[in-house]
């Protein structure tokens, strides 16, 4: 008995991941000239790895971390406006990146980093 509960919730936890798909499109908080890849995830400056991050985030509805750390502290985060909250260090360390960019879901996704 205990078993097939278990069964079951495995199964529905994983159609429900199996009917999740990522979210395609996205808009910069950009100029209209500024194009960032994710090859900037792996080169550039800190805001250019931010801009990358966030984008990526976007355009795949993913609320959290997708590649290693950003400077000594990176703190990401989703929300309804472009100043979404986000994590923060504490003091002595020097914001040097923030990007940000809207899904098509019309939520913002935002990656900062300090050093």
């Amino acid at each position: 008995m205990k078993l097939g509960f278990i069964a079951l919730v495995l199964c529905l936890c994983l159609a429900g991941v199996a009917h999740a798909r990522p979210r395609r499109g996205y808009t910069y908080n950009t100029t209209p000239a500024a194009s960032y890849t994710t090859s900037h995830a792996e080169s550039g400056s800190d805001q250019d790895r931010c801009q990358a991050e966030a984008e990526y985030m976007a355009a795949n509805g993913i609320a959290g971390h997708v590649w290693g750390t950003i400077g000594r502290f990176e703190g990401v985060g989703y929300g309804g406006s472009p100043e979404c909250n986000t994590c923060t260090p504490g003091s002595g360390m020097t914001l040097t990146g923030d990007g940000k960019a809207q899904g098509r879901n019309g939520m913002w996704y935002r990656v900062r980093s300090w050093r």
